[in-house]
């Protein structure tokens, strides 16, 4: 009895693809060592000496001695809310989270990412994946194609121009919706 096994693995067979959902999640996912400093705003309490019981804070956020943002809470210790722990830690508190909000897109813009080590450890399938992925989003007609789309559109028939430049005014015109536009008025031969 002769068995024979491949060993060479087919190309039909798909591989497992990462889902694109989880991937994000998991570059995500980590701890940021952030340094977060409050103090009293004595710039702002100054602006407004004339408020009786004004109680103003700086919270200021930085990662590795880099500025990410700074943050400003406020309140008023009067006889409307006479618990002044309270209120004080609304101050500082409101700074807190002005600063944390702020932050957020600075830290997108620094590129700040948790596990970065472990994001250039992937394996190639999921680069595979990532460019098959992004080759089917739509991509945006071509200058030249909105060029050639206008030649035609000033050739056509008033009562069609205006469909067709309101889609050539679209910026978010893909190159195949130009591409029908244009087999659309190409004159047939």
């Amino acid at each position: 009895m002769n068995t024979y096994k491949n060993n060479i693995p087919s190309p039909y067979k798909t591989r497992e693809r990462i889902d694109p959902i989880q991937e994000e999640i998991t570059k995500n996912v980590g701890g940021f060592s952030l340094t977060i400093v409050t103090e009293q705003d004595f710039e702002t309490m100054k602006l407004f000496k004339n408020i009786p019981g004004f109680v103003a804070f700086k919270t200021t956020l930085s990662k590795d001695n880099q500025l990410l943002s700074i943050g400003f809470g406020s309140a008023v210790c009067n006889r409307f809310n006479k618990f002044v722990e309270r209120t004080v830690l609304f101050a500082k508190n409101s700074s807190l989270i002005d600063a944390m909000v702020r932050s957020t897109k600075i830290l997108d813009a620094l590129s700040i990412m948790p596990n970065q080590k472990d994001t250039e450890d992937r394996d190639m399938e999921g680069q595979d994946f990532r460019t098959s992925y992004t080759e089917d989003m739509p991509q945006y007609a071509s200058q030249k194609q909105r060029n050639f789309l206008s030649k035609l559109v000033a050739n056509c028939g008033e009562e069609d121009k205006g469909e067709y430049l309101d889609a050539l005014a679209s910026p978010y015109l893909s190159k195949f919706q130009c591409s029908e536009l244009i087999q659309k008025l190409m004159p047939v031969k």
